[in-house]
């Protein structure tokens, strides 16, 4: 899957992601709280990327699951 600007988002930051999206704990009601789903993929992924670059990737996979 790639970013607006091209950037190729890997597939370990999309299984990241998705994880953190199924977590019921990241549901606890009717929604999902995008911070946590954030927070869970920066401690899953900080220690191989860059912030910036997982916040960019979390906000193309979060709306892209937001417009399905």
């Amino acid at each position: 899957m790639l970013m607006s600007d091209g950037t190729l988002i890997k597939n370990d930051v999309i299984e990241s992601f998705n994880a953190a999206v199924d977590n019921p704990e990241n549901a606890p009601d009717a929604g999902i709280i995008w911070d946590w789903v954030s927070a869970d993929m920066h401690m899953d992924l900080s220690s191989i990327y860059n912030y910036n670059y997982i916040d960019e990737c979390f906000d193309t996979l979060a709306d892209k699951y937001i417009s399905k």
